[in-house]
């Protein structure tokens, strides 16, 4: 039988509330302790990725009678994924009746088919995707539409009324598990559509907003959308609705005082120390890091705070603290060496941290494949360095050789940067592509048609034997643009006769190139494009360096929308007061120009324009939310100049300049465009030998014959003149 327990004394009670003291003490420290070491782990991410985040702007329709697409979206490389699913938006027309049949597949494997019937439907569905890792990096979507008037295929199958439509609010959802990232090609790879991009703070110095607009542009670069995120301070106001604060944690005051969610001032470095351990997406929770020092510092100081704080609270706890701080802090608040880029996992999310430029270039397109490591240290990289001479292979340039299956119509294509086949005087002058095309049982024709920035620069009847057959097509100057697309479309004739409907290979041979040549760029749009190949230098106002928030992705997209490539070029900070010189060609923003000469006056709420020979264009006044870029000279260096009235807009990637030199512009692109060098410009780009050596057969010819049988006239006349006159 159990004895109550009965004080015996004050001694007694002492003791009893000591240890009853000590007890609760070591459970909450044993709370404490476990919390922190659970706070970064088991965090799941979840990525929707759509085919209108992937730049499908509109519906894409497959006709009949037999059409074939392939849609490629984005996952992490070699990770799992978990409850992924495919969601297919779209309808279908059947106006011309018969049989129509859509077939969808994924990596290579058809996993429904399905027939319709009515005059028209939706054919939207969720489908379940394996969750293998994808060595690639993407799941690969195949969409196939058929149809049949007729079961007699000797019938004409032409059916304008029959169509499936594919929307680009189709999707990819799944879940993944940042902890099996492990390197810096697998963690951009993960990378979401609009990753955060976390800087120190609003003021930079020159060389962290150096780092942080090259950053900006490669993450714009492979079709990303920035998000910037400065580091929170004490005195700021954070939101923190949605975050949940394990209530362990909420022994400690700091993590108390984030409790109650909603919008709160961080009183203490302590509660930015929890803020920042916490890592909620909204204040700080970044994929992207320019570990510059003030932003090691502010993160040290804040989590030696809020360790400052255990020490007294749950001093037990300190040992499973210290081992949170070195997995999930240290990696970022540790100093980088020079050119180190690493990995992290801050809040259990995987972060890219990088501490200067050369940490910035191991990140770009052509050296990712080697970031085979969670910590890089790039000791030299020259990323202006040319390995070709004026041939690039189109492989180079993304445009992967490789057979296509044609049964009416096919396309191959690939886009290039004008900075990636041009520099050293160099501009491409000619589409050099070796083609080969089997033959078919009826022995039927197939034509090859290239477009350059959809402008037709030849096409031709292809010889169906399976040998190579070369096209040179040179390029007009008219057509070449800051981002260029090349695309071959095929063409078959069906087979005669009552024959099943098959599709015959043609092939884009890796022989094919594009052809460089000396030439003089203009001062216009695609003429500095040319020019930032070879040479760039990227100059600023100090007032950048104050407003970093805002500087750095407007620098992003405006060198991006010039051609300057992010990592050979050059930058510099305009001192106060004085008037920019550059040395070579340049992107000048919001600077002043010794000797400037632009067609272009534009001041805060003024603009106007005038033409190569003086004459005024616009003139208007009144003007706010726009900027100009134009193309300008300083000195005798020729350059493109950004100026924005005092209301600024925020430029994205809808910025788009090509043919011309002066662009007026906002927050959905380009407003007006203006060509003062080649206002009345309709020439194909020939020279006059070129055009003699191509036409002289279609003109010269019968220009010498006409020319023979005018004398042969005037002779004979002559002759009988004679005739008459003799006696």
């Amino acid at each position: 039988m159990m004895r109550a327990f009965r004080p015996r004394g004050p001694h007694t009670v002492f003791a009893f509330v000591f240890a009853l003291w000590t007890t609760l003490s070591h459970a909450a420290a044993a709370d404490v302790s476990g919390a922190f070491s659970q706070l970064s782990q088991g965090r799941i991410e979840t990525r929707v990725v759509s085919l209108k985040e992937l730049g499908l702007l509109s519906s894409v329709s497959l006709t009949a009678p037999d059409t074939r697409r392939e849609f490629f979206l984005p996952v992490p490389a070699d990770v799992p994924i978990t409850d992924a699913t495919l969601q297919f938006d779209g309808a279908y027309v059947r106006g011309d009746g018969g049989r129509t049949t859509m077939l969808l597949s994924l990596d290579g494997s058809p996993v429904l088919s399905r027939s319709f019937t009515q005059a028209n439907g939706d054919t939207s569905l969720s489908l379940g995707v394996d969750g293998a890792p994808r060595a690639a990096g993407y799941v690969r979507l195949g969409l196939g539409f058929a149809s049949v008037i007729n079961d007699n295929v000797c019938t004409d199958q032409t059916a304008i009324g029959n169509l499936l439509r594919v929307d680009p609010s189709t999707r990819l959802s799944y879940r993944f598990n940042p902890a099996d990232v492990h390197d810096l090609r697998t963690a951009w790879s993960a990378l979401p559509y609009a990753p955060v991009l976390a800087i120190a703070g609003q003021k930079l110095d020159a060389a962290s907003l150096d780092t942080a607009w090259r950053t900006n542009a490669l993450l714009q670069r492979d079709g990303k959308r920035p998000v910037m995120q400065t580091v929170p301070t004490v005195g700021s106001t954070v939101d923190l609705s949605g975050v949940d604060v394990p209530t362990a944690l909420q022994s400690l005051p700091a993590f108390a005082a984030l409790a109650s969610g909603g919008k709160h001032a961080i009183a203490n470095p302590a509660e930015l120390g929890a803020v920042l351990a916490l890592a909620p997406r909204a204040v700080f929770g970044p994929d992207v890091v320019v570990a510059d020092q003030p932003l090691r510092a502010a993160l040290s100081a804040a989590i030696d705070a809020l360790r400052a704080q255990v020490a007294t609270a749950a001093p037990d706890a300190l040992g499973n603290f210290d081992a949170w701080r070195s997995h999930a802090i240290e990696p970022v608040a540790a100093p980088l060496a020079a050119g180190e880029a690493r990995v992290a996992h801050l809040g259990g999310r995987a972060v890219i941290v990088i501490g200067d430029n050369e940490g910035a270039a191991v990140l770009a397109r052509g050296w990712r494949p080697i970031d085979v490591s969670n910590r890089v240290v790039v000791h030299q990289i020259d990323p202006g360095a040319r390995t070709h001479g004026d041939m690039i292979p189109l492989a180079d340039l993304g445009g992967q050789p490789r057979s296509i299956d044609v049964h009416d119509t096919a396309s191959w294509e690939t886009s290039f940067d004008m900075a990636a086949a041009s520099g050293n005087g160099q501009l491409p002058q000619e589409v050099v592509l070796d083609l080969a095309a089997s033959p078919t049982l009826s022995d039927g024709r197939a034509t090859a048609t290239v477009y350059f920035n959809d402008v037709m620069i030849g096409a031709k009847l292809l010889d169906v034997d399976g040998r190579r057959q070369r096209l040179e097509l040179p390029i007009p100057r008219y057509a070449l643009a800051r981002t260029n697309d090349l695309r071959v479309t095929f063409r078959r004739q069906p087979d005669a006769g009552c024959q099943a409907r098959q599709s015959y290979p043609v092939s884009v041979l890796p022989s094919s190139f594009l052809k460089l040549a000396k030439g003089t760029p203009d001062n216009d749009f695609v003429g500095m494009a040319a020019r930032y190949a070879s040479s760039a230098t990227v100059i600023v106002p100090r007032a950048y360096l104050d407003d970093a928030v805002h500087s750095v992705p407007r620098l992003a997209t405006l060198t991006g929308a010039a051609g300057i490539a992010p990592l050979p070029a050059r930058f510099s900070v305009a001192a106060d007061g004085a008037d920019a010189r550059p040395a070579g060609p340049f992107l000048a923003a919001d600077v002043p120009l010794a000797d400037e000469k632009n067609h272009v006056e534009f001041s805060n709420n003024h603009l106007m324009l005038t033409s190569a020979g003086g004459d005024k264009l616009i003139d208007v006044s009144g003007l706010s939310k726009l900027a100009v870029v134009s193309v300008a000279q300083s000195g005798e260096q020729s350059g493109i100049v950004y100026r924005s009235t005092g209301d600024a807009p925020v430029l994205t990637d809808k910025l788009q300049l090509s043919r011309g030199d002066i662009a007026v512009v906002d927050s959905t692109g380009v407003l007006k465009q203006f060509d003062t060098v080649h206002p009345d410009d309709l020439s194909a780009g020939e020279s006059s030998t070129q055009w003699v050596t191509h036409h002289w057969a279609r003109w010269g010819i019968p220009a010498v014959l006409l020319l023979l049988l005018i004398l042969l006239i005037l002779f004979a006349q002559r002759s009988r003149r004679k005739n008459r006159t003799k006696p």
